[in-house]
């Protein structure tokens, strides 16, 4: 699954030429158009800094690559804003050098945004170098955590990366858990597993030190909303701690572009959940994510290939037809 379309946003400072370097080599990996985007406070210049911004896309080996201006609102509102609109599958923005640098844009995208997250911070990446070397992952062993984790896997094989993969907690469930994600997404991948017990977020911010990652990846179960604070903690722990680049992937509604023939998903549109499928002819089928027993919102299951409610077990064929009660009507459409 690579990104189709990425969105980067720009503050024309020296800061962004890090995340300009993983938008770009992203795009290219994945053949993805690059929108970029700088919201100025200002507008003197601002159209210079615009036309900098995609010029050094180009130059970089981007095929399509557009740029939009914007100003009057809050950046991270704007990138909010243009994720949706323009269905993009990864968000990229500047950290900073340290975890204490993140700045408030990459800090409000990581709870707010409605797509994937890439906070790019501001280290040294060498010319002509792999982007990544490394990419650590971390699971628990979710439904969330296996999205995330496919994530990661694919985007590794696009950038030519070796794979760290991290359990924290039981051993004896970390291997079993760590099995199955390897053979599932990482068949194919040059990828090591630790296991360790402990604090998940700190442990996962130390393996990755301890390996080298340059990039870790993690579910965003738990940071959006405004309970967040009550959910899981892990994922914000970690993009509030880490000094290197952190991918925040949703885990709960996907991206329409992103589907494959024959994939499903939840799809968020206008506030709303929407379960999606495409089809093999590549048309994309919409229908209420609402259980029609009790209103539950399903969730695909790329092993069954079918809708699932996670309350009391219904279950939904592709095009919503009921598989198993207790639900009795299909899911109605969109």
């Amino acid at each position: 699954m690579a990104y189709k379309r990425i969105l980067f946003g720009t503050d024309g400072t020296a800061r962004a030429a890090a995340s300009s370097r993983v938008a770009t080599e992203l795009a290219k990996a994945g053949k993805a158009e690059l929108i970029v985007v700088y919201v100025w406070e200002r507008p003197e210049g601002a159209h210079q800094v615009l036309d900098d911004a995609v010029a050094a896309a180009q130059e970089a080996g981007v095929k399509k690559v557009k740029g939009e201006l914007h100003g009057g609102r809050s950046p991270a509102d704007v990138l909010i804003a243009l994720a949706e609109d323009r269905d993009v599958g990864l968000v990229v923005v500047s950290g900073g050098r340290s975890a204490t640098e993140i700045g408030p844009t990459a800090d409000r995208l990581s709870h707010r945004a409605p797509r994937d997250l890439l906070i790019a911070m501001d280290v040294e990446r060498g010319d002509g170098e792999r982007l990544y070397r490394r990419i650590l992952i971390a699971t628990d062993g979710s439904a969330t955590a296996d999205r995330a984790a496919r994530k990661g896997f694919d985007l590794a094989a696009s950038v030519g990366a070796s794979v760290t993969l991290v359990f924290v907690g039981h051993p004896a469930t970390g291997t079993l858990v760590t099995d199955d994600t390897v053979a599932v997404y990482g068949a194919e991948a040059d990828c090591d597993v630790v296991l360790r017990q402990g604090d998940p977020a700190e442990e996962i911010l130390t393996v990755a030190r301890e390996v080298g990652a340059d990039l870790i990846v993690i579910g965003n179960k738990g940071m959006t909303g405004a309970k967040r604070f009550f959910l899981n903690p892990v994922p914000e722990k970690v993009v509030d701690l880490s000094d290197r680049d952190v991918l925040v992937a949703r885990t709960i509604a996907q991206v329409a572009s992103e589907l494959e023939p024959g994939e499903g998903g939840i799809l968020v549109q206008a506030g709303e959940r929407l379960a999606a499928f495409m089809d093999d002819q590549g048309e994309l089928h919409l229908m209420s994510a609402r259980c029609t027993h009790m209103g539950c919102t399903v969730a695909w299951s790329t092993a069954d290939h079918v809708f699932e409610c996670p309350c009391h077990g219904s279950r939904f064929g592709p095009h919503g037809e009921v598989v198993n009660g207790p639900a009795a009507r299909p899911l109605p459409p969109a």
